[in-house]
């Protein structure tokens, strides 16, 4: 492992001030979970890392007046997971952190370093996808909001440019609903998914929102399962649903051999998954239970 120069700045100017003056060689860094794994391997090799962990603009979970819920970058799984404000306005982010890895894993790695990976596999994704969330980036020429769609550019690729820094990700309020996240992995712990899948409903108002994790090189909504569930919710609609999960899935994938177990297991994943969102719905618990 090549040795590195370990920068920890404690505001966001300074954070924002070290990446510009180290430029390519400068990589921000929450928890490390990903960054130094490349390090070892051989596969990164940065001449800084900034620590943002202490920069309390980073930091912050709270209800904005625009009718936003505001997650600052730093914020690990495990607090998100564990927030009254998460678990309340967005129960499947909730769940999508509390399965995330191991919990050393959640108790060092970040939601916003989750999303700045950009790994196919990642857990928050799916979730933070059905939930619309948009990207808040400081850098030398200011602030901007990036939708989701734009900020992923492909698996490991984002619309970051040297310098930049994701300070927060904010997630636009739904009426109430229910939600789910549902994982497969090769083992109970510590897995990396297979495919995951995360799912909001609510059947009063239309909402169908669902997105499949580990299949596409970028998070992204099924729009043709949530268009079947524009026309009911009821068991042959889920099924439906789930059917036009796989062809989906079948269309990016085409016939890789892995696809003979993914298509049914996505068919069935997605089905759950609704169904599991409408049962909260039903019980009056949006949010996740304690």
């Amino acid at each position: 492992m090549t040795g590195f120069r370990y920068l920890r700045p404690a505001s966001l100017g300074q954070a924002l001030a070290a990446l510009q003056r180290e430029g390519e060689g400068g990589r921000p860094v929450a928890g490390g979970t990903d960054l130094l794994v490349a390090v070892r391997h051989g596969k990164a090799a940065p001449r800084a890392v900034v620590d943002v962990t202490r920069v309390p603009e980073l930091r912050e979970v709270r209800e904005e007046e625009d009718g936003t819920l505001l997650l600052g970058a730093a914020i690990t799984h495990a607090e998100a997971a564990e927030s009254p404000l998460v678990r309340r306005l967005a129960p499947v982010l909730a769940q999508a952190c509390a399965a995330v890895g191991s919990v050393q894993v959640r108790n060092l790695g970040t939601v916003g370093g989750n999303a700045v990976n950009a790994s196919v596999a990642a857990d928050t994704l799916p979730a933070l996808a059905v939930l619309r969330a948009r990207f808040q980036v400081a850098g030398p020429g200011g602030e901007r909001r990036v939708p989701l769609e734009d900020f992923f550019r492909g698996p490991g690729a984002t619309c970051l440019a040297s310098g930049e820094l994701l300070t927060a990700i904010r997630i636009p309020l739904e009426p109430p609903h229910g939600a789910a996240f549902l994982k497969v992995g090769r083992r109970r712990a510590a897995a990396i998914s297979r495919l995951s899948v995360a799912a909001m409903a609510n059947p009063e108002t239309g909402l169908a929102r669902v997105a499949l994790g580990a299949v596409f090189p970028r998070p992204q909504r099924l729009t043709g399962a949530e268009e079947v569930l524009h026309r009911g919710f009821s068991e042959p609609f889920l099924e439906e649903a789930g059917r036009a999960a796989e062809a989906a899935v079948r269309g990016v994938s085409g016939g890789r051999p892995s696809m003979a177990y993914k298509l049914p297991v996505a068919r069935r994943c997605v089905t759950r998954a609704l169904r599991q969102a409408l049962e909260a719905f039903a019980a009056g618990r949006g949010e996740v239970p304690a």
